[in-house]
């Protein structure tokens, strides 16, 4: 079974809209695919309707959360995404990317970059704006040679412009996602850069949290991590899932590669 559960469409920072995307996986052979874009659901129903059952479509989301200074990303699989009330507090968390949004601009301005943000969100035409979206504008604008570069510079943690709003932290992300029937799990926990101790004693707490999953499979972890993930995943009696973090070839890998789901992952995310 071939299945890739990260992606990203042009509703959020991908390349592809909705419906490219799942001709494009079609083509791939896929068995099973989730539409994962960052703090929004809009990409969802659309992959659905296109795919008119050539391929299974889950349900999903990334919610972007944060503690401390790690940024933590949990995948909600399997959401009510059309409960009125989700999408509700989903607005809610885009306004705080809004928010983040505008500082973030400010900042570049600050700095004598000509950032104009509303032409930006026109080029979107409504979808969600993220970092990526910035980066590519910075490169675009010959600011930076490159996306990698922009984070470097400007966007990543330790950038220029790197701005801390208010956002969910990862205990209320999780919440969330249980509250409206989802199953949370942890997006690439590589990139949380914790020694194994400390990502232990962290993966105890969030799983004490109500946190059901670990993306082990993820495209740029070595086959040692791979192991390690699905080694606590087990432990913990979590599901296991992977992903190619699709965005445009650049972030993330080509959409041919793929993983094959163990019996208890299909069984919880109801993959057929």
């Amino acid at each position: 079974m071939k299945c890739d559960l990260h992606l990203h469409t042009t509703c959020s920072d991908g390349t592809l809209t909705p419906e490219q995307l799942v001709d494009r996986q079609i083509e791939n052979e896929m068995h099973c695919i989730a539409i994962s874009d960052h703090d929004t659901v809009q990409g969802v129903q659309r992959a659905i309707d296109h795919a008119k059952g050539k391929i299974q479509i889950l349900p999903c989301v990334e919610l972007s959360s944060y503690e401390g200074n790690t940024d933590v990303h949990i995948l909600a699989f399997n959401v009510d995404y059309k409960n009125p009330q989700f999408l509700k507090e989903m607005e809610i968390v885009a306004d705080y990317r809004n928010q983040r949004n505008v500082a973030l601009a400010q900042c570049l301005c600050d700095l004598g970059i000509d950032f104009d943000l509303e032409e930006l969100k026109k080029s979107k035409a409504g979808n969600t704006v993220g970092r990526a979206d910035f980066a590519k504008k910075l490169v675009e604008m010959g600011v930076v040679e490159n996306e990698s570069q922009a984070f470097e510079k400007y966007l990543g943690t330790n950038g220029k412009c790197f701005v801390r709003t208010k956002r969910l932290s990862p205990a209320e992300a999780i919440k969330l996602v249980l509250k409206y029937g989802g199953i949370p799990v942890l997006a690439h926990p590589k990139l949380l850069r914790m020694t194994k101790p400390q990502f232990e004693k962290y993966l105890l707490a969030l799983y004490k949290a109500g946190l059901g999953g670990i993306e082990a499979e993820y495209f740029s972890h070595t086959y040692f991590e791979r192991k390690y993930y699905t080694k606590l995943a087990k432990k913990y009696s979590m599901v296991v899932t992977g992903g190619s973090d699709f965005h445009d070839g650049k972030h993330g890998i080509d959409l041919g590669k793929s993983f094959s789901p163990m019996p208890y992952t299909k069984k919880v995310l109801g993959i057929k």
